[in-house]
């Protein structure tokens, strides 16, 4: 009887330790902290003008060339881009809005190559881990010949962008599916290869790192 006794009233104290911890372990405030970063959150600040977000490096393009700079990571391109994005284009776009961005192209028309887009400029930077100090855009990418000229617009596309379903966030030429756009240079002359276009090695940190990239509107 008493080892009856004694195994009931060691099974009621387990309960009672298991239902006093939960399954995580709270944090000061004691709300439930899962240890994980929301990486898919948008973040915005209307009185700045900016939109953050925050994306993965692909290592492919310190050698490879491409017109896609950030893309959503399960978009059609999520692949094929320097920067996977782990925010949906659409959101971004309405992200972009909501800060009082205005978008340049509002209608589902598309431009053909070595058309230029047009709308409201966009600086870009970035941070990471041990990088607070932020990085222009510009600075993280190199062309194969000479300097890599960067005009960042909303040049908007929504429509474009859902029919496609490329998650295209940021193009580093003018095109008719991305939410920004480079104005620099023409549609197709980045996969044209004039210029060819690498992420900047000896700027951006290793493939795999997160990084928060920062939209201002100017």
């Amino acid at each position: 009887m008493k080892n009856k006794v004694l195994a009931v009233i060691l099974g009621l104290v387990v309960v009672f330790s298991l239902t006093a911890c939960g399954s995580g372990s709270p944090d000061q405030s004691g709300k439930e902290d899962s240890g994980k970063q929301d990486l898919a959150e948008i973040v915005t600040d209307e009185a700045a003008g900016t939109v953050t977000i925050s994306a993965q490096v692909n290592g492919m393009f310190f050698d490879q060339s491409t017109m896609h700079y950030i893309v959503n990571k399960d978009g059609g391109q999520g692949d094929n881009c320097m920067l996977a994005a782990y925010c949906d284009s659409q959101d971004f776009y309405d992200a972009l809005e909501s800060v009082g961005g205005k978008p340049w192209n509002t209608t589902s028309d598309k431009i053909a190559d070595g058309e230029f887009t047009d709308g409201q400029k966009v600086d870009i930077t970035l941070t990471w881990d041990g990088q607070d100090e932020p990085v222009e855009m510009v600075d993280t990418v190199k062309a194969d010949k000479g300097a890599f000229d960067v005009d960042m617009r909303f040049s908007g596309n929504k429509d474009n962008n859902a029919e496609c379903g490329s998650g295209c966030i940021a193009c580093l030429n003018s095109c008719w599916a991305g939410i920004t756009s480079n104005a620099a240079y023409g549609f197709g002359a980045i996969d044209g290869g004039s210029p060819k276009v690498f992420l900047n090695d000896s700027v951006m940190p290793e493939d795999g790192t997160v990084v928060q990239i920062t939209f201002t509107l100017k």
